[in-house]
């Protein structure tokens, strides 16, 4: 038998993980980034607490010491109902591909919510924006043509955007990265593109909820989108970017 989040916080103070995996990037042009990693509690606290991270290396591939050092524990205060406690994750080690770091989060005076007290951070490696920018490769996906070759700039509209030229019929495909995960929003709009029996197509992100990401270092785009007509979508497709 369980209950909910919202069940529990009728009951007492407990202290949980709100998602289950955390995106975090540490720059190949330092030595180390100090990052939050937030935890929640149900209800507010009542006096003042101690919240620790355990790391689990049997749900990890990195090591602690080597990859990452925890920056000691999260002190809450009474009121408070959600904190941080500080990862430094380390650049020598890191990977483009991106490691995972598991914890478990507990206190010696608060207790768990059960099913959310691991999580995991996802640790990736990048690298200087300026250098992803250029020439790109068509690889694979529904709208393009493999081995047709787009230029990828920075768009001068938006400090984290990017612009894919002429990908579109109707021109530029426009994306806005988050300089921390370095997820990637696809907007909806037009493509220019009219299906012989559908009609006009929209291109929207991912119906399956499924993100689309780029790799500064190995200078690779991973579009999730759906292909959208009156009708109804084409389905989920993986457009893929290799840069030359």
């Amino acid at each position: 038998m369980s209950c909910s989040v919202e069940d529990r916080a009728t009951e007492d103070t407990n202290v949980f993980f709100e998602n289950v995996s955390y995106p975090r990037t540490v720059s190949s042009t330092v030595t180390y980034v100090d990052v939050d990693v937030p935890y929640k509690l149900t209800i507010p606290a009542e006096g003042n607490h101690e919240v620790n991270f355990t790391f689990e290396p049997s749900l990890s591939n990195t090591v602690q010491g080597t990859d990452f050092q925890i920056l000691g524990s999260s002190q809450i205060t009474g009121g408070q109902s959600e904190g941080v406690v500080k990862l430094r994750l380390f650049s020598a080690p890191a990977s483009p591909q991106g490691k995972i770091a598991a914890f478990k989060i507990s206190s010696p005076t608060l207790p768990n919510v059960l099913d959310k007290q691991i999580a995991t951070v996802q640790i990736t490696k990048t690298c200087p924006i300026s250098t992803f920018f250029g020439s790109f490769n068509y690889v694979s996906g529904w709208f393009g043509t493999p081995g047709d070759t787009y230029q990828v700039v920075q768009d001068p509209t938006n400090p984290n955007g990017l612009l894919i030229k002429n990908f579109l019929n109707s021109g530029d495909l426009p994306l806005t990265y988050d300089p921390i995960s370095y997820q990637i929003t696809v907007p909806t709009m037009a493509t220019g593109y009219t299906d012989p029996t559908y009609g006009p197509v929209t291109i929207r992100p991912a119906l399956d909820g499924s993100k689309s990401q780029f790799n500064t270092c190995n200078r690779t785009i991973d579009l999730r989108v759906s292909y959208i007509v009156s009708a109804g979508s084409f389905g989920n497709y993986t457009e893929k970017f290799q840069g030359n």
